[in-house]
């Protein structure tokens, strides 16, 4: 008599379906890890408008931030060539979209950004780094630990 009063008092008490627990807890922690991963990611890229040219190889952003380009080493102001390469930049990018790429470093000891730039020109991805240095506006110029895309900058083939 008394297993039965028990088995009946069971049968009232409803249990979670175990799998059921098991399956929200999972979407649960699936949904946080997902959500700590995407708002501390660190993104290597960013996009953004180039406002002011200060020579051939380093401009202004709209955020006031100054860029300089990796790799690249346009002449001075005093130097031959400078006004040309300035010229070319300001053209290139000088009020357009771009798109900003780290390697390693995020700042020179100047305080400017360091960064591969990028603009599409009629559905094309163009490497301003290289093109400066392919139209023959800037040289090949490596420091740092900052050198990844020098060799491509260069158009040397990367061994695989």
């Amino acid at each position: 008599m008394r297993n039965s009063k028990i088995k009946q008092k069971m049968k009232q008490i409803k249990f979670p379906n175990s799998h059921k627990v098991i399956f929200f807890t999972l979407i649960i922690l699936f949904i946080v890890v997902i959500s700590l991963y995407i708002i501390k990611a660190p993104s290597n890229k960013q996009t953004a408008v180039a406002t002011r040219i200060i020579d051939g190889d380093t401009f202004e952003i709209e955020s006031g931030e100054r860029v300089r380009l990796i790799c690249v080493d346009a002449p001075e102001k005093q130097e031959e060539g400078y006004d040309l390469s300035k010229k070319f930049l300001e053209d290139l990018i000088l009020n357009k979209t771009i798109n900003l790429e780290k390697d390693v470093s995020d700042k020179d000891k100047y305080d400017r950004l360091l960064r591969y730039v990028y603009i599409y020109n009629k559905g094309e991805e163009v490497f301003v780094n290289k093109l400066l240095v392919q139209e023959g506006h800037a040289e090949v110029f490596r420091y740092g630990p900052d050198i990844s895309k020098c060799d491509e900058i260069e158009n040397r083939k990367i061994a695989l």
